[in-house]
């Protein structure tokens, strides 16, 4: 018989509700034991969320750091120029601030040669036969280039002269005007060295139209003449691209300012995202008595996460491994933590460090290095350093993964023990169903014995049935 058809039968002899009293006396059993197990299961999944949310702040503490670690987060300029028509200018990363002259004299130019004309783009040339195209660059140089046209027509020519991969490239024209309005342009690289002559073997093909001449750019900038084969000229002022449009009319006037308000604003969300990090730190290690956050206080006695906090705090309290002038710490930026463990800025410190300890600051917070490499020893300064140390914090083999990975592993543990738990209290149980059913059983027959007995004593000869 299953044993819950034994329970619906165990109170028959005895009159109690002995079902109920197996129950009991197994919850009883149970309740200490699960109790402890699922306070361990609680526990660590606990303990995994919270430092889910430790990792999800570190990460964003180390974006911040991140745009502040390379040199080039530095390199911002602002480019005054009023005569984009005449000249454009670019700054880069080393461009240096500064305030320039410059006058246009001459554009460089690269040389356009026409062929002869011709009735159509598939016109046969040279009787049908291959012909040769001879490039001679630069012009009376003796440095020639011979290139087979094997399919002699205008187009050939042209498919020819750009499949050799020189720097001479060709063009077919339809004019428009005449019986022959066909004309193949030949079109070298700027600069007067690029120049170049184009003769064929064909008598009836002939590149001698000189459309536009090879010529350099010339340009004087702070009063020095500087003579160029490109008008993109990156040589002149060190980091900036002058990109010659016009010849100029006299001389102008440019600047390269140094643009600080982006570090500025790097510098605000790093102290902003800080201090978002101790909220959710403080969440996590204090349980309040006004919060509804089921995390509050998880951390409290965690050894690990305090030792995080530790470093956390470090990374804006500590000396720069690149110390550089006035700029060793973050509070000589003017960036200072509170009694309360947040950050906070003093504005003017904060706009005399920008406007005059630049460089300084470059070099404290980045080391004056870019894209360094996250591995091995190395002084990477205080944002470089900070965000080398939050990486191995949560990288797959940091601290915080060996902390949650434990957890989690305690956790299948307890669901283990949970179903073990499960299998004794069935035994348990199995065992007290036994033993009650024996109990009842004996009940029985002793109920039956005194229903025998009594009818027994009632049917005797001799008993009075008026008393």
């Amino acid at each position: 018989m299953a044993g819950s058809d034994i329970l619906s039968a165990l109170s028959a002899g005895s009159g109690f509700d002995t079902a109920a009293i197996v129950d009991a006396l197994v919850a009883a059993e149970r309740a200490p034991k699960q109790s402890q197990i699922d306070r361990g299961i609680e526990a660590s999944d606990a303990k995994i969320s919270a430092y889910g949310y430790v990792t999800s702040s570190l990460q964003s503490l180390q974006s911040a750091f991140d745009s502040l670690k390379d040199s080039s987060d530095y390199q911002w300029f602002s480019v005054n120029n009023q005569y984009t028509d005449e000249f454009m200018i670019s700054a880069s990363v080393d461009t240096a601030p500064g305030n320039h002259t410059i006058s246009v004299t001459t554009l460089a130019s690269a040389q356009s040669t026409g062929s002869s004309y011709f009735s159509s783009a598939d016109q046969s040339l040279n009787g049908g036969s291959s012909m040769t195209v001879t490039i001679e660059s630069p012009a009376g140089s003796g440095s020639t280039t011979d290139i087979d046209v094997d399919s002699p027509t205008p187009q050939g020519i042209v498919d020819a002269i750009n499949e050799a991969g020189l720097d001479v490239s060709a063009q077919l024209f339809d004019l428009g005007t005449g019986a022959s309005p066909f004309q193949i342009v030949l079109t070298g690289q700027t600069g007067e060295d690029n120049d170049f002559t184009a003769t064929t073997d064909a008598g009836d093909v002939a590149f001698s139209s000189s459309l536009v001449a090879a010529q350099d750019a010339v340009v004087v900038v702070d009063g020095i003449t500087f003579q160029r084969s490109s008008n993109q000229i990156t040589d002149i002022v060190e980091g900036t691209t002058i990109s010659l449009q016009n010849v100029s009319a006299a001389t102008r006037t440019f600047s390269v300012e140094r643009n600080v308000a982006p570090v500025e604003e790097a510098l605000r969300n790093l102290v902003a995202v800080y201090n978002d990090v101790q909220t959710v730190f403080d969440t996590l290690k204090t349980a309040g008595d006004d919060t509804d956050d089921e995390l509050a206080g998880v951390l409290s006695a965690d050894s690990t996460f305090r030792s995080i906090r530790n470093q956390v705090k470090d990374m804006v309290t500590g000396v720069s491994s690149t110390p550089s002038g006035d700029m060793n710490y973050f509070a000589d930026l003017g960036i200072s933590i509170t009694q309360y463990g947040t950050l906070e800025i003093d504005e003017s410190a904060l706009a005399s460090a920008l406007s005059t300890n630049f460089s300084d600051i470059v070099s404290a917070l980045s080391a004056d290095t870019e894209n360094q490499s996250t591995y091995g020893e190395a002084s990477r300064g205080l944002a470089g350093d900070a965000s080398k140390l939050i990486g191995d914090l949560i990288s797959s083999s940091g601290t915080i993964k060996t902390i949650t990975d434990n957890a989690r592993a305690k956790s299948a543990q307890f669901s283990i023990d949970l179903e073990d738990l499960d299998a004794r209290m069935e035994t348990i149980r199995a065992r007290y169903v036994a033993q009650f059913a024996a109990m009842e059983s004996l009940v029985d027959q002793m109920n039956n014995t005194r229903e025998y007995l009594k009818t027994q004593l009632e049917n005797l000869p001799f008993t009075n049935k008026n008393n």
